[in-house]
């Protein structure tokens, strides 16, 4: 490489590295969300897939914390650092489909986004998603510039990968054969055993995940699938679709995939066209479907992340390929304002001091558990309760987090399908008090799932001083003898 370039990547190595180790100082600051609590309780137990997700991110977190440890920087660590591997996987698919400046600039450009800039630290099945889809995308593209159908067991490995990381990513899979119809020079390896090899791969990885699903009357494809169905038109909610992916994408970032995808359409000579074919053939199955569904459902912020890297790729190479007399202030901007807004949203997350009111704190959720562990502990004790029973997976998740070193069992009675992946509870609680924390604040909903249930406080949670939510809390004798296996919502 000549001596500038590498300069240039030297700078942009640096600058990537700067900004996940301000991500790791931020994932051992922020308390853990309550999915992470609950996902943490996962890696204990670790299984082929489980109720909400597939296993990757349990995985992950077993991993980190074998290594630093319960803490939320052990639960993050391996998420954050997945940026690298990221980083190095858009790189790449720049340098192989396009030039050294646009592989330079997606590579800053995926650091830049806000979902990566401050969703990347939490220990969800999006890293690992993210981190495989790149991966594939990459192996796809050496396929379509070399021509060696070996890369082909690359693309099966990584998309496997990536499907046992999240389900969303079944969506490259119809993406690579869109490319493979839709483009006459690729048609030839619809025919090509090494395509077939490598679909062969991506079975195989998966075969353990639908196994396990098999045994447990596949509830992981239930859960995920049964969001397809359709609930009521509501118009209103794809443009708060299209303005929650241009705030979470980067609004300048956002600008250059929009003039990719007009140049794309549009068959513009002056653009790349085959490379932006590649990436925005396998990002349009996602895209399309998430804009579809977006008339029944309101699309969460980070379920187009694993195009992220596609779309800043794209973006990279239409900035590239743009007027620059016309185009090249705005993108100069689009690393800074990213990064910047990046550091605010981390900051923010934090909230430190309480800077931030909770009518108006993003990071609300994640607030006042430990708080709220420590009052049901304290009312577990006054009121004689041996054990303490939660309804919903997100509190016992935080409950047992914070209690994690007192040996306190901490069960949840409803939903118990979500629990398949690790030993029933110890059978002799039933016959012990349970403090039942909860949201209902009527004991009707446990009536009969033991023979007394009395309300003996509330428990708050708390942030910034203001009350949150409050939980009503129960004194239960003498459960029910099926409570622990269909759970309180299933009996009769």
């Amino acid at each position: 490489m000549p001596t500038a370039p590498r300069r240039n990547l030297i700078w942009v190595s640096g600058a990537i590295l700067l900004l996940i180790a301000v991500r790791l100082v931020a994932a051992a600051l922020i308390p853990l969300s309550p999915d992470e609590a609950y996902y943490l309780d996962w890696s204990r137990f670790p299984a082929w897939s489980y109720y909400d997700h597939p296993p990757m991110a349990a995985w992950w977190i077993a991993a980190g914390t074998a290594l630093f440890g319960d803490s939320a920087f052990g639960v993050r660590v391996v998420a954050v650092l997945s940026g690298i591997p990221t980083s190095i996987a858009v790189y790449l698919t720049g340098r192989v489909l396009f030039n050294e400046t646009v592989a330079e600039r997606a590579a800053l450009w995926i650091n830049a986004t806000l979902l990566v800039g401050v969703g990347s630290i939490l220990a969800t099945p999006d890293p690992p998603s993210v981190m495989f889809w790149s991966l594939a995308i990459l192996a796809f593209a050496l396929v379509v510039k070399t021509g060696r159908g070996v890369w082909w067991l690359a693309v099966g490995a990584f998309a496997g990968l990536g499907v046992a990381s999240k389900l969303t990513d079944l969506f490259l899979g119809l993406g690579i054969v869109l490319c493979l119809a839709a483009v006459r020079d690729l048609r030839r390896w619809l025919a090509s055993p090494w395509a077939w090899a490598g679909g062969v791969i991506t079975v195989v990885v998966l075969l353990p995940l639908l196994m396990w699903n098999a045994g447990h009357d596949w509830v992981t494809l239930a859960k995920q699938f049964g969001r397809v169905t359709t609930g009521e038109f509501q118009p209103l909610k794809f443009p708060e679709f299209i303005v929650t992916q241009f705030a979470v994408l980067n609004p300048v970032i956002a600008i250059f995939v929009g003039l990719a995808a007009v140049a794309w359409i549009g068959r513009k000579r002056s653009y790349p066209l085959a490379g932006l074919g590649v990436l925005m053939g396998t990002a349009l199955p996602l895209i399309a479907y998430m804009a579809v569904h977006s008339f029944h459902e309101q699309i969460q912020g980070g379920w187009l992340a694993p195009i992220f890297p596609t779309l800043a790729l794209a973006a990279a190479a239409a900035a590239e390929a743009a007027p620059p007399e016309r185009w090249g202030g705005l993108r100069a901007l689009a690393f800074p304002l990213g990064a910047g807004l990046s550091l605010v949203g981390l900051v923010l997350a934090a909230n430190p001091r309480d800077i931030l009111p909770y009518t108006i704190d993003p990071g609300q959720v994640i607030r006042g558990w430990e708080g709220v562990a420590a009052d049901a502990d304290a009312l577990r004790q006054s009121t004689g309760a041996e054990w303490i029973a939660v309804t919903y997976y997100g509190i016992g998740g935080e409950i047992a987090y914070h209690l994690r070193d007192q040996g306190i069992p901490v069960v949840a009675i409803t939903e118990r399908v979500r629990y398949a992946y690790a030993p029933p509870p110890d059978a002799a609680l039933l016959a012990k008090p349970a403090l039942i924390v909860s949201v209902d604040q009527d004991p009707a909903p446990f009536a009969h799932c033991f023979a007394e249930v009395e309300r003996v406080g509330s428990i708050e949670r708390r942030s910034g001083g203001q009350t949150v939510e409050t939980f009503a809390a129960y004194l239960a004798t003498a459960a029910a003898p099926g409570l622990f296996d269909p759970g309180c919502d299933k009996l009769p």
